[in-house]
């Protein structure tokens, strides 16, 4: 799955700021879209189709006959008419929900969790500013013809019409008491688009505007609009999450202090103190370093599957359930990375030793163990105040205002650390990063620039900034020359001669190869609807030249001059009087031109 989905919850349980834990695979169900059996009585309107193409400056999408894709084949007929709206067979409290989307210009529709509260669904790619009516906003309720409440994304993340773009949400269902009285409202635990959070932890005081039902229930089936416009769903699935109850029993502890490192010196000498204790607690340890605590307990679990133990310390740390090893001795700090381990367990109950040996003086105490399993939140075996607050790193950014930004740095790409990149920002919000030893664009992004946080922060040892916005990765991130007697995805003798700024001090990158020299310049197209590229080259051997503008797994076709990249994740543009050729290279496809004193495309998402 493409998501961290209980990250969330681990974050608000623990307390720290890094979060790099091993993770239990959810267990996702797919909504069949072979046909439209998994949905109560579809309406006339929606349909299972098998393809759907789109441009970004077209109010309609064309689709094909075939499965996999659930279309809104919306008329301006029925715009705002009842019983257009399609439910689910599956009704779910609380719910994960992944999914990918398309919608054409200026088109509308919107997901309503339990049919009442909705994530908004709209073509924003020109919105500046995002507000709750865009994009992935939560969208506001309304009474006495009035809108309140509402809430508007955090950040820009929304791609072109025609794209596909992809959506994943955590949504807590409203809680009732046993009189039926609302205890707690719903709440949306995060909102993702395309990578990018754009909601946490945000209640739902009712129903939002054109809500299938102004009562509210702890289950209720997904509603999907269908009388706004015209909209395309595919892979959607979802996990209904779990409350599970986890208890635990006769816990004891003993506390060594005089630096004592492990269970079995411990045992040796006579403890500092010990006792029972209701949960794990820091706090029982009354020196603050040189010191191993242990915790004995019983553990009840309500079904035999796998678990999931996580954990946080500051010093060296163990756990052991029914005498085997979960998590094997490891040492660690608060703030730092999480430890975690898994384990099939029986139902019922279940021993456990859990110990840590503090002996890092710089580093704050504090104790934490938590349990999940599949689609559950995570419960916490610690008291909460055995948690200290833990200060978050602080957020460094960089940001273009008057004039670009040109930073250096190491990058991951497609989970490799390059070393040779530089990332340009400009005043227009559209950013790209390079890889300078090949002349390879490796993604581009819009909104704001760079989290430079991982590069000053205490050592900025990874050396890695990483995009604010949503970016699109550039598949291949390889050379524009296009040789096809390479069989890698790079070219021997491309020399990177250094980059010049122009007028706007943009950089103009230059290469050599063979006897040509090979100029590049990469700059924001129409008002921030994406990047112009231009690639110049002089010398003998030009006419013997392809250069390459795109390569991807698909390359479509969609306009005159406009091609579809990678199943549609952003668009390639050149002029109509230009004809590119696309070929087969290494399983992929590559879009070329014919080198000339001077080749220009656009990339837009």
């Amino acid at each position: 799955m493409r998501s961290t989905l209980f990250s969330i919850f681990l974050f608000s349980i623990l307390c720290t700021s890094n979060i790099n834990a091993q993770k239990l695979a959810s267990k996702l169900n797919d909504i069949n879209l072979d046909n439209l059996k998994g949905f109560d009585s579809p309406s006339e309107n929606w349909e299972i189709v098998g393809d759907i193409q789109g441009k970004y400056e077209s109010e309609s999408l064309n689709s094909s006959k075939g499965t996999g894709i659930l279309y809104n084949n919306f008329k301006k007929e029925i715009q705002n008419k009842d019983g257009h709206n399609l439910f689910t067979k599956v009704s779910h409290g609380d719910i994960y929900l992944e999914l990918d989307i398309m919608v054409p210009e200026g088109s509308n529709s919107g997901i309503y969790f339990q049919s009442r509260y909705e994530v908004q669904i709209l073509d924003s790619w020109n919105s500046k500013v995002p507000t709750s009516s865009d994009m992935g906003g939560i969208y506001e309720r309304w009474k006495d013809d009035k809108g309140f409440e509402g809430n508007a994304p955090l950040k820009y993340a929304t791609l072109a019409p025609g794209l596909w773009q992809h959506m994943e949400i955590s949504f807590q269902a409203p809680r009732f008491d046993a009189t039926g009285k609302k205890i707690m409202n719903a709440k949306f635990n995060f909102v993702k688009l395309n990578g990018t959070i754009l909601h946490e932890n945000i209640f739902v005081t009712g129903p939002t505007r054109s809500s299938a039902a102004e009562d509210e229930k702890s289950f209720a089936p997904i509603m999907f609009q269908g009388d706004h416009g015209v909209v395309a769903f595919k892979n959607i699935k979802y996990a209904l999450l779990e409350d599970f109850n986890v208890t635990t029993s006769g816990i004891t502890y003993k506390y060594f202090e005089n630096n004592v490192e492990t269970p079995e010196e411990a045992r040796k000498i006579k403890a500092t103190s010990e006792g029972k204790t209701k949960a794990i607690d820091s706090r029982l340890a009354s020196a603050e370093d040189k010191f191993l605590i242990e915790f004995d307990g019983k553990l009840n679990v309500p079904s035999s599957e796998t678990y999931l133990f996580t954990s946080s310390f500051s010093g060296n740390g163990s756990l052991e359930i029914d005498g085997k090893s979960v998590i094997k001795p490891t040492r660690t700090w608060l703030g730092g990375d999480l430890v975690s381990g898994s384990i099939n367990l029986e139902k019922g109950e279940h021993t456990f030793k859990f110990w840590v040996h503090k002996d890092i003086g710089w580093a704050t105490n504090g104790i934490a163990l938590s349990i999940e399993k599949a689609n559950s939140k995570s419960i916490a075996l610690h008291n909460p105040a055995s948690m200290p607050d833990i200060d978050a790193d602080p957020l460094i950014t960089i940001k273009p205002s008057t004039e670009p930004e040109i930073i250096r740095s190491f990058m991951n790409h497609k989970n490799k650390k390059l070393t040779h990149v530089i990332s340009v920002g400009d005043p227009s919000k559209v950013h790209y990063s390079y890889n300078l030893l090949q002349g390879a664009m490796l993604q581009a992004w819009k909104g704001d620039f760079l989290n430079a946080t991982d590069m000053w922060h205490e050592r900025g040892e990874p050396q890695t900034p990483s995009p604010m916005g949503a970016p699109i990765i550039l598949l291949a991130g390889n050379c524009p020359i296009y040789e096809k007697t390479n069989s890698i995805d790079s070219i021997s003798g491309y020399q990177y001669k250094g980059y010049a700024l122009n007028e706007r001090r943009l950089p103009v990158f230059k290469y050599a190869f063979k006897e040509m020299i090979i100029k590049d310049l990469i700059s924001p197209f129409q008002q921030g609807r994406g990047l112009n590229r231009t690639i110049s080259v002089t010398g003998n051997g030009i006419d013997e030249l392809m250069i390459r503008i795109a390569q991807a797994k698909t390359i479509t076709p969609v306009g005159k001059g406009l091609y579809a990249i990678d199943n549609q994740s952003y668009y390639i543009q050149v002029s109509p009087a230009v004809f590119p050729e696309i070929e087969t290279y290494n399983n992929q496809q590559v879009l070329l031109l014919p080198a000339s004193n001077e080749v220009t495309y656009q990339i837009i998402w």
